[in-house]
């Protein structure tokens, strides 16, 4: 296995303060919380316990029906699933956390990407392919070390730059990679990728810190935005762009309401340049739209109850989730949004992901 390391720039902290009783559990839900239910689940992660955990969202180039929704089992790797819910895929690529995609830019064939997870084996960022067929494949001699004690949270950013890779350490500090992905000599990019035919490189671009335990993060590539979640204490956002500044901005804090602890997952939906943060409550089970526009102003949360008639049950101590506005299907005819249930109950077994239409959520919420 080649191991890729880098020079580490200068490290930049970032203090933020927040009172410890905003950190406290609850149960209480924003007053004008909704409820919906989800209409797809995943088959259940094979591993038992606390293994489900963060998705991510492919889509295919021809055929939106054909697209894909990627989760860590963290207990194992990565799970691949159809938006039927069935399992395509199971990749044995050790503890993998957090899972983020890019595509990848020509001449790599359309409906080629990139995706990379936080992997707790090595404390490694590990890089996989995803071909336009929809095969996923882990680049196993290309894994990426990031020196951390004990890696966590990782989303991905692409802008003119390239494609990069925000890394977290569960005591705060956070790693910003700039991701290669080249074909080995004499390969062309129609052919078979694999660790044979492909390489990945990282390169450490900076680094800065949060006060406490980070985990869940979004970059808004369109703005150069990045928003992460520290678990007891909120959401805040800085500059993505590496040649930036890396000091942080308040945007939401934990208030046992609309952030009950652990904020976890989050992603951007997007409508044109404008669109929607949504954000993980883990402590109230509950899923926060925020403006993606700044100040990005709180707009409301929903809930996921159960569907008897469909047999699908609603979402409890929810964990990673993923969205995009690029699925359009019958079932989703404006968009997925895909969200990790910690207790799957109807029937009772171990974590899955539940899969959410767009359009239910927009016309719950009256958006």
């Amino acid at each position: 296995m080649s191991i890729f390391s880098a020079t580490r720039n200068s490290l930049i902290l970032v203090a933020v303060a927040v009172s410890a009783a905003s950190c406290a559990k609850s149960t209480t839900l924003p007053s004008s919380a909704k409820s919906l239910a989800a209409i797809v689940e995943t088959e259940p992660v094979l591993s038992t316990e606390d293994a489900a955990d963060d998705p991510a969202i492919w889509v295919h180039p021809t055929d939106a029906q054909l697209s894909l929704v990627i989760g860590t089992d963290k207990q194992y790797g990565l799970e691949v699933y159809g938006l039927d819910g069935r399992r395509h895929q199971r990749i044995a690529a050790g503890l993998t956390n957090n899972v983020d995609i890019r595509p990848l830019p020509s001449p790599w064939p359309t409906g080629t990407a990139v995706l990379a997870a936080s992997n707790r084996t090595l404390n490694t960022l590990s890089l996989f392919i995803m071909s336009p067929m929809g095969e996923l494949v882990w680049l196993s001699e290309s894994e990426i070390e990031t020196g951390l004690n004990e890696v966590y949270g990782l989303c991905l950013f692409s802008n003119s730059e390239g494609i990069q890779a925000f890394i977290n350490d569960k005591d705060g500090r956070y790693q910003q990679w700039r991701i290669d992905i080249v074909l080995r000599q004499g390969v062309r990019e129609n052919g078979r990728f694999d660790d044979s035919t492909v390489l990945g490189r990282g390169t450490l671009l900076r680094e800065f810190a949060v006060s406490s335990q980070p985990e869940g993060c979004v970059a808004d590539d369109t703005h150069e935005r990045l928003f992460v979640g520290v678990e007891a204490e909120g959401i805040f956002f800085l500059e993505a762009n590496a040649n930036k500044s890396a000091a942080l901005n308040t945007l939401a804090i934990v208030d046992g309401v609309r952030l009950t602890a652990d904020v976890e997952g989050m992603d951007i939906f997007t409508v044109g340049q404008a669109g929607y943060l949504i954000v993980s409550s883990q402590g109230n089970s509950t899923y926060a739209l925020f403006d993606r526009m700044s100040p990005h102003a709180y707009i409301d949360s929903f809930t996921l109850a159960d569907d008897a008639t469909l047999g699908i049950d609603g979402t409890s101590d929810t964990d990673g989730l993923a969205a995009s506005s690029q699925i359009r299907t019958q079932r989703f005819p404006e968009g997925l949004v895909v969200v990790q249930d910690g207790t799957n109950t109807m029937p009772a077994g171990a974590q899955n992901f539940k899969l959410v239409s767009w359009q239910d959520i927009a016309k719950t919420l009256g958006l």
